[in-house]
């Protein structure tokens, strides 16, 4: 397998990795500043791109697993600093034809590109994360550690026995690497934006909530939910197991759960659920007092009308169940439902939270930031 091939590879299981990070990503930085930034995402992003590739550069191509049957660690570590070139040179006498020869070999390639592989990480550590000469230096050689040691172990006992060598002169070049890449990071930090002026544009940007910032708040609630429903559900379930079930309107009955459990949290956390409180936001009133209970009730009472009352009561006048005869009613009334709570999501994302939903208005609440205008100042 080439370097291209492996980077190709990166590139195609990337996205599977980042949607496995987005949402704690962006919950994080909707907790610390209210608002994720593009360009911090970008950078981020590329960053776990770049340390998949070099894995991938470090442990592909796997072997057949029983062709490492035998293989001991002795034959496969090299604690001898540059011993190839070393033994090259030996046996050569010195000469321009051998000279150009020993540039076009394997083994001098080899050591450039793995002080070639690690110099995007000393750019990252100084210019994103901020750290210094010596702190990059660590971390360089503690992920060339990391790089051997899982080379060493044939990828912690997956495989019977090591199928990579494991070379001291790695860990050198890899860590010249992070050095090298520390110093050509002076001229990311003159180009792209400094760290702290992306994080006082986050949280300027965070006293505003914007309509990613709502769905996030209440994919967490929705979590939230999910697990007490689930719960309660088999709490149900296994004290009476011969209790009516909702297997057809599951669905209706979780989200009828979701208003409820908000409208809960709402009143006991001042006008806060937990995903509210995640993401720092919470509702008020429009003239940003605080909410009263009358008017939280009133919220989650019409955001239940317009989505799952409709449904309970189609069930209701079917039979729970869709009679042959009342078939298209049922689709009507499932449809004009579900076609609130699309709206809902779709102006979230495209109009950002700004058009004020049917529950928002003739509740009189609107979110408000909890992040105050102090904090962005100080950072």
């Amino acid at each position: 397998m080439s370097y291209i091939d492996k980077i190709i590879t990166g590139v195609l299981v990337f996205p599977l990795i980042a949607a496995v990070v987005t949402f704690p990503y962006a919950i994080f930085q909707y907790h610390k500043y209210g608002s994720v930034s593009k360009f911090r995402t970008l950078v981020i992003y590329s960053f776990i791109l770049y340390l998949l590739i070099s894995y991938f550069q470090i442990m592909l191509p796997l072997p057949a697993r029983e062709s490492t049957v035998g293989e001991t660690l002795k034959g496969h570590l090299n604690l001898i600093p540059f011993h190839q070139v070393w033994l090259y040179w030996k046996s050569r006498i010195w000469s321009t034809q051998e000279l150009l020869k020993y540039l076009k070999s394997f083994s001098l390639w080899q050591l450039l590109l793995n002080v070639v592989l690690t110099i995007p990480f000393g750019v990252y550590l100084r210019y994103y994360f901020k750290q210094d000469l010596k702190k990059t230096t660590l971390y360089s050689f503690l992920l060339s550690l990391f790089f051997e040691l899982t080379q060493l172990t044939a990828l912690y006992g997956i495989y019977p026995g090591p199928y990579r060598l494991a070379d001291v002169e790695d860990l050198i070049c890899n860590t010249l690497g992070g050095v090298i890449g520390y110093g050509i990071a002076a001229l990311f930090i003159r180009i792209l934006p400094d760290r702290d002026a992306i994080d006082r544009s986050s949280l300027i940007a965070g006293q505003t909530v914007s309509g990613m910032r709502r769905l996030w708040s209440a994919l967490l609630d929705v979590a939230a939910t999910a697990v007490l429903f689930v719960v309660a559900s088999g709490a149900v379930t296994f004290a009476a197991p011969n209790a009516k079930t909702y297997t057809d309107y599951a669905w209706t009955y979780f989200l009828s759960w979701f208003c409820l459990f908000s409208l809960l949290q709402t009143l006991i956390g001042r006008g806060a659920t937990l995903g509210h409180a995640i993401c720092r936001m919470m509702l008020t009133s429009e003239s940003g007092e605080k909410a009263t209970a009358w008017q939280l009730i009133r919220r989650y009472a019409v955001l239940w009308l317009c989505t799952e009352g409709p449904i309970l009561l189609g069930s209701y006048l079917t039979g729970g169940r869709f009679l042959s005869i009342n078939e298209t009613a049922a689709v009507v009334i499932t449809v004009i439902a579900r076609f609130y709570l699309i709206l809902y999501v779709l102006n979230e994302i495209f109009r950002r939270g700004h058009r004020r939903m049917l529950h928002d208005r003739l509740s009189g609440t609107t979110y408000v930031s909890t992040l105050t205008p102090q904090r962005a100042e100080e950072k």
